[in-house]
């Protein structure tokens, strides 16, 4: 009879998220996961075979939480509605500690097809998101991609100068833009 599992798939995969983003893709190893947990390595190997199922299963996961995030939303057009929802999402980059490890597993989006195509799709979740709550009009879908590009170059500006918390750094160059945007809303 199998031993009952102590620690569940969905648990794992939240202390390998953190390894992950504390190490970085190249230096995590399945020990590493395994200490955290508290498991053998070789459990860690019967449920995820090995160091690229595990990253790629995180990355899933990863991207399964952007798509419900996005799915339990109320779809609500207009300028408030945007900041209302851009606050939200912006706001869950917290303060920045330790978010450089992040710059490195967009390094490993870059050079896996399968990690890529995951990165691709939860670009394509938040700038769809932020084209549904803008005022319609004819460049809606170019607002919605400098928007985009706005939040992604903030992030990178601000692990350069980390001038006060990520997210709020992030927020007001967003907003900035916004205003500009729409002087009237």
């Amino acid at each position: 009879m199998p031993r009952p599992k102590l620690h569940s798939d969905d648990e794992i995969l939240t202390i390998a998220q953190q390894v992950l983003v504390a190490k970085g893709p190249a230096a995590f190893t399945l020990t590493d996961v395994a200490e955290a947990v508290g498991v053998s390595r070789a459990a860690i190997i019967q449920r995820f075979e090995n160091k690229a199922t595990l990253h790629r299963k995180v990355m899933e996961r990863s991207t399964q939480e952007v798509r419900d995030y996005f799915a339990g939303l109320a779809i609500v057009e207009g300028v408030g509605a945007l900041r209302e929802m851009l606050s939200d999402l912006i706001g869950g980059l917290g303060s920045g500690e330790g978010f450089a490890g992040y710059l490195l597993l967009e390094w490993s989006d870059v050079h896996d097809d399968e990690l890529n195509r995951l990165a691709r799709e939860r670009n394509r979740l938040v700038r769809e998101a932020i084209e549904m709550r803008l005022p319609a009009s004819e460049t809606r879908k170019v607002q919605a991609s400098l928007i985009q590009a706005v939040i992604q170059g903030a992030t990178m500006q601000w692990l350069i100068e980390q001038d006060g918390p990520l997210n709020a750094f992030v927020l007001m160059q967003t907003e900035r833009l916004i205003e500009s945007l729409f002087p009237e809303g």
